[in-house]
């Protein structure tokens, strides 16, 4: 029974009342567009929508029209710009570039060198790193991986547990 209070009164608070610190507890301020963090190492243009739940970290740029939405979290040097979208819990890192009318989505990762561009989208888990591009109208869903030096282009698709990771003509 004391060992059931102690769980009730003794952890149960200490979780109920963390809080997460935005970008490792790195020194910032909230955007003026949404009310997201944004570290005070990152570049964000005041056009950018930064949703409240969203975090630019490190040295990342957001620029143009761009939306970071929903706990989405663009750090390192990573670069969004256009009208792209990151939404969705997904996370843009490394150097990483995403640009255009490029969709980020639903939890997935972009990372390392990786590129996506134009109107391609990135959704559920997928992931999209090394030095991967997808671009045109390129999609890339659920537990998808494109590594390596793979580039889905046109109207390629990749779903499902597929991985792609060769340079494909």
């Amino acid at each position: 029974m004391k060992f059931l209070i102690f769980i009730l009164f003794g952890i149960l608070p200490l979780t109920s009342f963390s809080k997460i610190l935005p970008c490792y507890g790195a020194k910032g301020h909230v955007h003026i567009n949404g009310g997201g963090f944004v570290a005070d190492t990152a570049k964000v243009d005041s056009s950018v929508f930064v949703d409240k739940n969203a975090q630019v970290c490190g040295a990342a740029e957001v620029r143009g029209n761009s939306k970071l939405l929903f706990n989405s979290i663009v750090e390192d040097q990573a670069s969004v710009s256009g009208s792209a979208i990151i939404s969705g819990s997904s996370r843009v890192s490394g150097k990483a570039v995403i640009a255009d009318k490029a969709l980020v989505e639903g939890g997935s990762k972009v990372f390392g060198s990786a590129q996506v561009l134009g109107s391609a989208k990135i959704r559920g888990t997928a992931q999209v790193f090394q030095h991967a591009i997808v671009k045109d109208f390129a999609i890339a869903s659920g537990s998808s991986k494109v590594f390596g030096n793979a580039i889905l282009e046109n109207n390629d698709r990749i779903s499902k547990n597929s991985q792609i990771s060769n340079r494909q003509q």
